[in-house]
């Protein structure tokens, strides 16, 4: 049945008041707190939605779980990093043990036998040693445990930057969904208005009624992938309550500055965990060799014993002797004469093992460079990558406008355009998201890299210095 002027009128009117508000407010997609880098750009990004402050760890933070707090929380309650504590505290008293060597000694002996014409009866002994000089017997042992000590150290604190990137990504990957639901949300409400346009439209029978079917399909398709968006968002949540607990729950804030600003140049290899290990190796090889050649050498010490007859034979040496007890004080020079040729064999295992822990270490060098180098050439991609994308969001938006005015006013356009228009945004608003988020994960990379993630996060690595030395 024909539609009369009236009802087209009326079809009409509506179609101008759904449009006289302008476009629905989208999402925010400038983030405060943006590099001076990206904060220039021209480009769109989102916000993250505030959260309660149910939690410990948004006390401090504002609107959304702040990202120090929960990485220094991470670290706390990881049982990772409690065992690499545990570790370093049993090297350093291995260092003590063998400073020990250094110290006297004194030792406790009661024989009993027959040992001369005294008859059979008990010696009580107290004995004291020292060494005099070893040729570098205890001093190597020292610096071994110190080597050791030193790589506890080293991978302590390769357990904490574990714990800083595992959760450090799940922070990234959490936002990034949060990032994409807005975004996919206000996809769906601009699909939404079309479909209520092209409804309209085809009730005053101005358009056809595959208009309004079509923006029904684009709307379940972005249902769908809203759907697979807040799955994945329950995922990462879900393991990065694993480091924090039910604080994960909340909302994350924007990436602190420290990720934002992370330096692409000036780097030292030195503070790589990696390398410290590799060194601390090698250092631990080098002080083995020098004590095995040591054991070639004698060693001089000075020693002294007070000796008490006990039982029978007491009294019988005190007649001879006119007292039970006796002292004797002397300086020995021992020295090993023939083993086998176990140290020569020990010393060959020793010079191998230092050759090994030399080229391990070159290795690890080579390859903390690269990790570096890699990270900053994706970091410059991503960076341009990223203009481009901004670039296409503007234009794409601009389109849409003019598709907008040649629908309503001109006629020239049909409602295909207007949803391809809005899906093309959506990928555009999409791929400008997860840029921006992998440029944050590649700037994370480069922290660890370089071994500047403890700091920008806060992390205090004051519990890994051990026995008075820095790391």
């Amino acid at each position: 049945m024909s539609r009369g002027p009236a009802a087209l009128s009326v079809a009409a009117l509506m179609v101008l008041a759904l449009l006289s508000a302008g476009p629905r407010a989208g999402p925010a997609w400038r983030e405060h707190g943006e590099a001076p880098r990206e904060a220039g750009r021209a480009g769109m990004q989102l916000h993250a939605a505030p959260a309660p402050a149910t939690g410990v760890l948004s006390s401090r933070a504002g609107p959304g779980l702040d990202w120090r707090e929960a990485i220094r929380t991470a670290v706390a309650r990881h049982p990772s990093v409690a065992a690499a504590r545990a570790a370093l505290d049993a090297q350093s008293s291995l260092v003590r043990a063998a400073r020990a060597g250094y110290r006297p000694r004194l030792q406790a002996e009661l024989s009993s036998g027959e040992p001369d014409q005294f008859g059979t009866g008990q010696v009580a002994t107290l004995g004291l040693s020292q060494t005099l000089y070893d040729f570098g017997k205890t001093g190597s042992a020292v610096e071994r445990e110190r080597a050791g000590e030193r790589g506890e150290r080293a991978l302590a604190l390769r357990a904490v930057d574990q714990v800083v990137e595992d959760t450090t990504r799940a922070l990234i990957e959490i936002h990034r969904n949060q990032a994409l639901r807005e975004s996919v949300q206000a996809q769906l409400e601009a699909l939404d208005r079309i479909r209520e346009i092209t409804e309209l439209r085809a009730d005053a029978g101005a358009a056809t009624r595959s208009d309004p079917l079509q923006a029904r399909s684009r709307m379940e398709a972005t249902q769908a992938r809203l759907l697979g968006i807040e799955s994945q968002l329950r995922q990462w949540r879900s393991r990065l309550s694993i480091y924090i607990g039910p604080d994960a729950l909340q909302a994350v804030a924007p990436a602190p500055a420290a990720l934002l600003d992370a330096a692409t140049e000036g780097f030292d290899l030195d503070s790589v965990p990696a390398l410290q290990v590799a060194r601390a190796d090698r250092e631990a090889a080098q002080a083995e060799l020098r004590n095995v050649r040591a054991q070639r050498y004698p060693t001089i010490v000075l020693e002294a014993n007070a000796n008490m007859r006990l039982g029978g034979t007491s009294d019988r040496y005190e007649q001879v002797y006119g007292d039970e007890q006796y002292s004797t004080a002397f300086i020995s020079l021992r020295s090993p004469l023939y083993q086998g040729g176990e140290l020569s064999a020990r010393s060959r295992a020793s010079a191998a093992a230092l050759q090994a822990a030399e080229a391990r270490l070159q290795a690890e060098r080579l390859s903390a460079r690269d990790e570096q180098q890699r990270h900053v050439e994706q970091i410059q991609g991503l960076l341009a990558r990223m203009d481009v994308l901004e670039a296409r969001v503007n234009s794409i938006t601009e389109t849409r406008s003019l598709y907008w005015d040649q629908y309503l006013s001109l006629g020239t356009r049909n409602a295909l355009d207007l949803l391809n228009a809005e899906q093309e945004i959506g990928l555009s608003r999409e791929d400008l998201v997860n840029a921006r988020h992998d440029l944050w994960d590649a700037r994370l990379g480069l922290l660890l890299a370089t071994g500047r993630a403890r700091a920008a996060f806060g992390v205090h690595d004051d519990a890994f210095r051990g026995d008075g030395h820095a790391p």
